[in-house]
C-alpha cells in the first residue's frame, strides 16, 4: 500500500490556537458550491427528505458571480486565507462552475490552499482534467460501501464500482499534484472488508482512512437515523474523545452556504447560527460582527450549552482535535479586548 494510513487533517502542522486567538484571518473557509445532493447517506440530515421537507430545507447552487465576490472580499484581510474547502453540506460537483471557481480563487493570490470533499459519483476523465488544471490541491474520496449492496442500504444510490475504481486508476496516473485521498466508515464493514478496502484502494490514492460515524450535525440523530451506534471512547479521527466546554471552530473558520448566508460553523447545516450575508456584507465584516464575537465570547465564558444549536452539537467532542478549555479564562480577556476594537 502506497498510501499514508491517516485522516485528511494535517495534525503535524497545526497552530496552537491558544497562542493567536483571537485571529484576524480566519484560517479556514467553508464555501459549499452545492447545498443539494445526489446521494441518501443517512448519516447526513440530507439523506433524509421526510427532514428536509419538514425544516423547508434550502437547496440550490451557488452562482460564480457571487463567489467571485467573496474572493475579491478576502483582499480587506491583512493575510491570506489558508484553506478554502469547496463543500460543507451539499455535493459540490453538482455546480458545474466548480473549476471556474477553484482556477479564480487560486489566480487571486488571497488562497494559499483549496481542496474539497464530493462522493465521487460525477466524476469523469474530462472533468477531473478541469479539477486538476483548476490548481486544486487536494481532492477528497467519501466511499460509503465497498460493493454495491451497501451503497444502497447506506446511501439509497446505485453505484458503479467496477467505473469508479477503473477511474481511480486512471486519476491516480493523472492526478498531477493534486494529492487524492480515500475514507469510508468503518461502521459498515467487517474486519475483513476493512483490510481489502486498505490493499486495494490504498494504491491509489495518497491518504486512505477508515473513520467512525459520529453525531457531526446538531439537532439530528444520527444513531437512529443510520441505524448505527455511535463510539464512546474515540472521536472521528480515532482521537480520544475528550468532552469540551469550547469550540475552537468558530475562532478560525466560517462557512458560506450556497444561498449566500454565512454560518458560524460547517455543522450548522440547518442555518440556525447565521452571523451574516455576503450579498450585502464583506466577509470581512461578518467575521469581526457583533453576532460572530458574541458567540465566541459565549463559548469562552462558559455558556456554550445555553446555545441551543451549540448544546445539541457533536462536533467539538467528536470531529475537533484542538483543545483550548484550560486558556478560555485568559483569551478571554484578550477577546474582550478585540471585540472592543471591531465595534469601534
Amino acid at each position: 500500500m502506497k498510501a499514508k494510513l491517516v485522516s485528511k487533517l494535517n495534525l503535524e502542522s497545526r497552530t496552537p490556537l491558544q497562542e493567536v486567538i483571537p485571529i484576524k484571518t480566519p484560517f479556514l473557509l467553508y464555501i459549499d458550491p452545492s447545498s443539494a445532493c445526489n446521494f441518501r447517506c443517512q448519516f447526513c440530515p440530507t439523506g433524509h427528505k421526510d427532514l428536509l421537507n419538514k425544516l423547508n430545507y434550502k437547496r440550490g447552487l451557488l452562482s460564480l458571480d457571487l463567489f467571485k465576490k467573496i474572493i475579491m472580499d478576502l483582499n480587506d484581510f491583512e493575510q491570506q486565507i489558508k484553506v478554502i474547502r469547496m463543500n460543507k453540506i451539499g455535493e459540490p460537483l453538482l455546480n458545474k462552475d466548480l473549476p471556474k471557481m477553484i482556477s479564480y480563487a487560486k489566480n487571486s493570490g488571497s488562497v494559499k490552499y483549496i481542496d474539497l470533499a464530493t462522493n465521487g459519483s460525477l466524476l469523469y476523465r474530462e472533468y477531473l482534467f478541469q479539477l486538476f488544471d483548476s490548481g486544486l490541491d487536494r481532492l477528497n474520496i467519501s466511499m460509503e460501501g465497498v460493493n454495491r449492496e451497501q451503497y444502497l442500504e447506506h446511501a439509497k444510490v446505485e453505484f458503479d464500482l467496477d467505473k469508479f475504481n477503473d477511474l481511480l486508476m486512471w486519476m491516480n496516473d493523472n492526478k498531477g499534484k493534486c494529492e487524492i485521498t480515500i475514507k469510508i466508515p468503518g461502521n459498515y464493514l467487517t474486519e475483513t472488508q476493512k483490510k481489502e478496502f486498505l490493499d486495494f484502494y490504498g494504491n491509489y490514492c495518497d491518504r486512505i482512512f477508515i473513520e467512525d460515524i459520529a453525531p457531526i450535525w446538531p439537532l439530528f440523530d444520527v444513531e437512529r437515523r443510520a441505524n448505527t451506534r455511535v463510539e464512546q471512547t474515540e472521536g472521528q479521527y480515532k482521537q480520544p474523545l475528550v468532552r469540551k466546554d469550547v469550540c475552537t471552530y468558530i475562532f478560525y473558520a466560517a462557512a458560506i452556504n450556497a444561498d449566500g448566508t454565512v454560518s458560524a460553523c460547517c455543522p450548522d447545516w440547518e442555518q440556525k447560527l447565521l452571523i451574516g450575508d455576503i450579498r450585502s456584507e464583506s466577509v470581512k465584516n461578518i467575521w469581526n460582527s457583533k453576532k460572530m464575537n458574541a458567540l465566541r465570547r459565549q463559548h469562552l465564558e462558559g455558556k456554550r450549552c445555553e446555545n441551543q444549536v451549540c448544546r445539541a452539537c457533536g462536533h467539538i467532542n467528536y470531529s475537533q482535535v484542538d483543545n483550548i478549555d484550560s486558556y478560555k479564562e485568559d483569551l478571554l480577556h484578550k477577546f474582550l479586548q478585540y471585540e472592543q476594537e471591531c465595534q469601534s
